[in-house]
């Protein structure tokens, strides 16, 4: 059975995804059957569609005739049995394993033939087939919210999923206007998976006293050019909703402490300080306003004008730097790397380095010097505002402006925290890196999916492995491991697949 634009879908549950993947469809121009039996659950699916839709004529991005013919193409329903001559059934419904089987069960006494694709963010697609007469037949179709917005689709195969039907499906949500990626059953899939290091390393950081949440929140944005910091985010997620994947996903891979939960973010859960949608939560909202997220620890420039700088070695990623630094009417003079092997920028007796994975006290000890400090990584420094610093816990005070006058000189604002391996960006980026690999090392899915699925899911700007590309294997490979000698554990153990592709010395797809 070939599914395409003229078969008939079906959709349980007309909830806010149930409603959205409806509409996605029936914009595309394909009959879509949606079926709810809760009260009321139908209306007001079909008035909110018809809001957003009045929505978009009114912004002049459809016209009022696609906006007719889209809810034409909804069919709304309160009987089950109405899916029964349907060829596709996505089931969009609560996150319980055993609901969904039921239904799914009932889905196949009704239909004589019928794909049954689940919209689970969490739930394995092998475990939902088991005891089914036609497991073979069971998939998933992971949109995200909100579905009509968001492009990604994880396309999901269990265990005896048919290949043919998924390649099937893949095409079929292409021709809705999606970008799919195939994805193999496992916990979190692509996205709910890769993405957990981006608020773990926030929280770990927090819970440590390096920094502020509107500190770490300003340092990924500006640095990593995110649209929203791990703090805000999980905000707007709501705090429970988003401790609750992180706990699935650790009890799902045996309590990994790659995916270690924060006892902060439990402890605004159990405190009712959900986000936005209690008002309160890493941040204050009053009036949909979100207060404090300026609250940001800058250092103040010393004034006194950097004329020169020495630049010791590769600066790697950061070497974009050198040009700013001349233009700026600053003399650079280049150096090879001292006998220690470390590349640093040296001024007015400071040392500054690129972050590594190890904390500038580190360094300290090894060097026998006093005034010692680390910068972040930055996907773009040309464009960044701001620049992330730590200072040795033995530097003297007055390091840190100097340091926040020569990057002044270059237009940028100086962010501090305390001193910290591989501060903010660098620690995060390295290890969504280090998890994007174990997935592919797991065969859930391959690298270009990974970026696509980072990109089109939750709006990174660039996906792990183009990161990879951008630091070079072997800077990731010293911080990882740099770290693990730092915490001791487990948490930053290096996947194998990243060690044997810096064994080729070769990039991720080009």
């Amino acid at each position: 059975m070939k599914i395409d634009s003229n078969s008939l879908i079906g959709i349980v549950g007309a909830g806010i995804m149930g409603r959205g993947i409806a509409q996605v469809i029936a914009r595309s121009g394909q009959k879509v059957i949606l079926y709810d039996n809760f009260d009321g659950a139908i209306q007001n699916a079909m008035n909110s569609n018809e809001e957003d839709l009045n929505t978009l004529v009114s912004k002049g991005k459809i016209s009022k005739e696609q906006k007719d013919t889209t809810l034409l193409n909804i069919i709304p329903s309160i009987n089950i049995k109405d899916l029964s001559s349907c060829d596709l059934i996505i089931e969009a419904i609560i996150e319980n394993k055993d609901i969904k089987q039921k239904i799914f069960k009932e889905l196949e006494e009704i239909c004589e033939d019928v794909i049954i694709a689940s919209n689970t963010s969490s739930i394995s697609i092998s475990a939902l087939a088991n005891g089914l007469k036609k497991p073979q037949n069971i998939i998933g179709i992971h949109f995200f919210n909100p579905a009509p917005i968001m492009k990604l689709v994880e396309v999901i195969s269990g265990l005896q999923s048919d290949k043919n039907i998924i390649k099937n499906i893949y095409d079929l949500v292409s021709l809705w206007g999606k970008k799919p990626v195939y994805v193999k059953s496992s916990p979190g899939f692509i996205v709910n998976r890769i993405a957990r290091p981006f608020y773990a390393e926030a929280l770990r950081v927090y819970e440590e006293g390096l920094a502020s949440f509107a500190t770490i929140d300003e340092s990924i944005r500006s640095s990593g050019a995110f649209k929203m910091g791990p703090f805000e985010l999980m905000d707007l997620i709501g705090n429970d909703t988003n401790y609750a994947v992180t706990l699935s996903t650790f009890n799902s891979y045996y309590q990994d402490p790659r995916f270690k939960p924060s006892l902060i973010q439990e402890e605004f859960v159990q405190a009712g300080l959900l986000g936005k949608k209690t008002n309160k939560g890493f941040y204050t909202y009053l009036n949909n306003k979100q207060i404090g997220r300026n609250d940001i620890t800058k250092v103040e420039a010393s004034k006194q004008n950097i004329s020169e700088i020495y630049v010791y070695g590769s600066l790697g990623l950061a070497n974009c730097l050198i040009p700013l630094f001349k233009q700026a009417g600053i003399k650079v003079h280049e150096k090879k790397a001292n006998a220690y092997n470390y590349t640093y920028i040296e001024f007015n007796k400071i040392k500054l380095f690129l972050a590594n994975g190890k904390m500038a006290s580190q360094i300290s000890k090894e060097l026998k010097e006093k005034n010692i400090a680390q910068f972040d990584i930055n996907i773009d420094y040309t464009s960044s505002n701001t620049i992330t610093i730590a200072t040795s816990l033995l530097a003297q005070k007055h390091i840190a402006s100097h340091i926040a006058q020569l990057f002044l000189q270059i237009n940028k604002q100086t962010i501090i925290i305390k001193d910290s391996p591989a501060l903010i960006m660098l620690r995060t980026i390295c290890m969504l890196v280090n998890e994007a690999s174990c997935a592919v090392t797991n065969n859930v899915c391959d690298e270009i999916s990974v970026d696509i699925a980072m990109q089109n899911a939750v709006n990174y700007p660039i996906g792990p492995f183009k990161w990879a590309n951008k630091l070079g294997l072997d800077f990731i490979l010293q911080t990882l491991n740099n770290l693990e000698d730092f915490y001791k554990d487990g948490r930053y153990r290096i996947d194998r697949g990243i060690i044997e592709k810096s064994m080729t010395q070769g990039l991720y797809y080009e």
